[in-house]
């Protein structure tokens, strides 16, 4: 059997890098009121969940800090006890298309 990546229990929405992804985020928060967000330090502000059901990724711009962070991120998911997370995803260009790569495992491939 090969490696098994470790994807939360939780189920994972990812969105993906677009112009409107703040907004996407949004809204589906609004829609699921039991849901926490795995996010960047930049974007934080602009996201309408309490400081608690947010998980931080680090910048967005320092992408050796995000890939140190991940596996740990996907564990506090669980720990949050909620119905969904929500996953803010990046450009795959570089590091990025390793990261985005083990966002969609631990999504099972539902982004929006």
């Amino acid at each position: 059997m090969k490696y098994k990546h470790y994807a939360p229990n939780t189920k994972c929405i990812l969105v993906g890098m677009s112009n409107n992804q703040i907004n996407i985020i949004n809204d589906l928060i609004s829609q699921n009121k039991d849901c926490c967000v795995v996010g960047f330090s930049e974007d934080k502000e602009y996201i309408d969940i309490s400081e608690s059901k947010f998980i931080c990724l680090g910048s967005r711009l320092n992408l050796q800090e995000i890939s140190r962070n991940i596996f740990s991120s996907l564990r506090k998911i669980d720990k949050m006890n909620c119905n969904l997370a929500i996953i803010e995803g990046l450009e795959e260009k570089n590091l990025g298309l390793s990261i985005m790569n083990r966002l969609v495992r631990a999504c099972q491939n539902n982004i929006i």
